[in-house]
């Protein structure tokens, strides 16, 4: 009968998985390691880009703004105030010339939503020579207001418009719904391409584009 007996003092370990564990430990230290440096590096690198596009950029508006006081400066010396007034003036009545009124109709009527109609209109030429429209437009639902306003965004007629109030018109007469009156500001432009019709929708609501020289119902 053989017996085996263990004389050593310490507990036996298996050293080989011992340094395999370790080693596959330290070296998933030493990957994480080199990846956080490499995105603390490339985080660096972008803030250190942006910082000089942002002082390039403020370079550059300290570039205009100075050409432009530079222009204002020229126009206003007094051996240049009567062209400048001449100009001015000029400008002016070359933009008041551009508008017509039967073009804003046309312009408005193209975007105008169903039961709602144009009230009323004052149109004002801004010191930059840009016209500013004053809209009231009264309709039978309160969306036509948002309605209209969507549409005139999508316009290259209008730019910027914004509705300012709403007022509800209520007579409490049986069978009159009350109306909604609307106040819309929106910068325009008289030249430029028509805007668009909205799309005709079919009896099933769904939009129905209709291609240039195409006749409907075909």
């Amino acid at each position: 009968m053989r017996v085996n007996i263990n004389l050593a003092s310490q507990k036996y370990e298996d050293v080989r998985q011992f340094y395999v564990r370790w080693g596959a430990a330290i070296a998933v230290l030493a990957v994480l390691a080199v990846l956080l440096g490499t995105l603390s590096y490339l985080k660096y690198s972008h803030s250190k880009t942006s910082a000089r596009q942002a002082t390039e950029l403020q370079l550059k508006i300290a570039e205009l703004e100075k050409q432009r006081d530079q222009l204002v400066a020229f126009e206003n010396r007094p051996e240049n105030r009567d062209v400048t007034q001449q100009k001015k003036f000029w400008n002016t009545q070359i933009a008041r010339r551009s508008f017509s009124w039967t073009q804003l109709l046309n312009d408005m009527q193209r975007i105008m939503p169903r039961r709602a109609f144009l009230d009323s209109v004052q149109p004002e030429l801004t010191p930059d020579n840009r016209f500013k429209l004053r809209l009231t437009v009264t309709g039978e639902k309160r969306e036509d207001g948002r309605e209209l306003v969507v549409r005139m965004e999508d316009s290259s007629r209008f730019h910027t418009p914004r509705p300012t109030g709403v007022t509800v018109q209520d007579d409490h007469k049986p069978g009159v719904p009350p109306t909604y009156k609307w106040e819309i500001e929106s910068f325009y432009t008289p030249t430029g391409p028509a805007p668009l019709p909205p799309p005709a929708k079919n009896q099933r609501g769904e939009a129905k584009t209709v291609h240039p020289g195409a006749k409907e119902g075909a």
